[in-house]
């Protein structure tokens, strides 16, 4: 403010600033299904509604599917995943520049495919680095990739069901109960830490998984790759193969995929 009482530009911006960093801020975490738009709840529907801002992983293209007002508020970061690159500095630059569009505008939300909360990196960065600076965050939840594959197996379970990552099974040599079905994640990234985002090359050797599974079950035990359909009307693909031919099937067939190991 000047000396005859007007307050100045530079003096507003100021201001705005200061205020800016005591706002608390509020970030939902929020997941879109594996079929998108069609399996976003009403509640994230409406949550998304009020957010200034909808950061996401989802490319530009899936975006199309949601209505335009959505649309124009969604920051696709698809962009920073870069194909070959070590995975955790994708996922740093994705946590990054979430952070610096929180700092600037809130509510804001991560949308993320799936669960929010569901071997998602970015989402668990965000968590810790929310706890830390007081930000008021809330996950919602979402359909994941294990609801839709339980779906297509017709598997309750309530008979019992036991969730890996695959790489770590192996490398932890977490020990297998056979009479307990298995979820093994993220096989297509077996033992590689970049990111492989074109189905492309032979991929990763799946041999050790292999033999390490045979150590549990007979090589002729049968399990199935699940990639569930990420469209209406697109079929689930389910290829069923014993354990000994596990590291000979085709790299398209288990790229996005889930191992299911059935009990003996």
């Amino acid at each position: 403010m000047d000396s005859g009482g007007i307050v100045t530009q530079a003096s507003v911006v100021h201001d705005d600033k200061s205020q800016l960093k005591h706002i608390k801020r509020e970030v939902y975490l929020v997941g879109a299904g594996i079929i998108f738009p069609e399996q976003l709840t009403i509640e994230t529907v409406e949550i998304l509604t009020k957010c200034k801002r909808i950061c996401t992983n989802l490319q530009e293209s899936n975006l199309e599917g949601l209505p335009q007002d959505l649309r124009d508020k969604c920051i696709s970061l698809w962009s920073l995943y870069q194909d070959g690159r070590v995975r955790t500095e994708n996922y740093s630059d994705v946590f990054h520049a979430i952070v610096e569009l929180i700092e600037v505008d809130s509510p804001i939300a991560w949308l993320t495919p799936g669960h929010p909360v569901i071997f998602d990196s970015v989402t668990a960065s965000l968590l810790k680095e929310g706890r830390s600076r007081g930000w008021n965050l809330r996950v919602v939840p979402a359909i994941s990739s294990i609801d839709t594959m339980l779906a297509e197996l017709g598997y309750d379970p309530a008979n019992g069901m036991l969730i890996h990552e695959a790489t770590g099974l192996v490398k932890r040599r977490i020990p297998v109960v056979r009479s307990i079905a298995m979820m093994l994640l993220q096989p297509a990234v077996f033992d590689v830490n970049v990111a492989i985002i074109y189905e492309k090359g032979a991929g990763p050797d799946l041999s050790p998984l292999r033999d390490y599974l045979c150590e549990f079950h007979s090589a002729e035990h049968k399990c199935a790759f699940i990639r569930s359909a990420s469209k209406l009307g697109e079929p689930e693909l389910v290829t069923w193969v014993a354990l000994c031919d596990l590291a000979s099937v085709p790299y398209r067939l288990v790229a996005g995929s889930t191992l299911f190991v059935p009990p003996a």
